[in-house]
Parts: structure tokens; C-alpha cells; sequence
């Protein structure tokens, strides 16, 4: 099944992968993704994790929350457009 999302690039490059992104990517805050360029376009691919992040229990639960508040505000912003 082919989805088009789409996200802002901001005036210092970075971006917000869209929440579906991110799931079929199977990341999460802290991780990381590498982008490769090619002739046939630009793919997004997840990295493997970094042990010490991954190991690191209170690093990767304050991660995750505050990717739930990010993903609550931008439900809240977009309801206000």
C-alpha cells in the first residue's frame, strides 16, 4: 500500500518525520536515520542503534515521552489550524 505524508523543513534544515514515517521505519526519539542519495531518488533508512542509547533504560523512557508530548502538541496545533 503506497501513503503520502509530507513535513515542513524548518530554517535550519531539520524536519519532523511524520508519525507513520517513523512507525513503518520503526524508529523512535534518540534513534537516527541515514538518508541515501541516489541516481533513483532519496531513501530513508533506519540506523542501527547506538548501544550505550539503546542500553540505557531512563534515557530511552524520557525519550519516548517526550515524543508522546511532541506528538500531542502538533495534534493540538494542527486542530487549532
Amino acid at each position: 500500500m503506497t501513503q503520502l505524508h509530507q513535513s515542513k523543513i524548518f530554517a535550519n534544515g531539520s524536519t519532523t518525520l511524520p508519525k507513520p514515517v517513523r512507525d513503518a521505519l520503526g524508529v523512535r526519539a534518540g534513534d537516527s536515520v541515514r538518508y541515501v542519495i541516489s541516481e533513483d531518488g532519496v531513501q530513508v533508512l533506519k540506523m542501527p542503534p547506538e548501544k550505550s542509547q539503546a542500553d540505557d533504560l531512563t534515557l530511552r523512557e524520557a525519550l519516548d515521552a517526550a515524543e508522546h508530548v511532541m506528538d500531542n502538541n502538533r495534534t493540538l496545533l494542527r486542530d487549532l489550524n
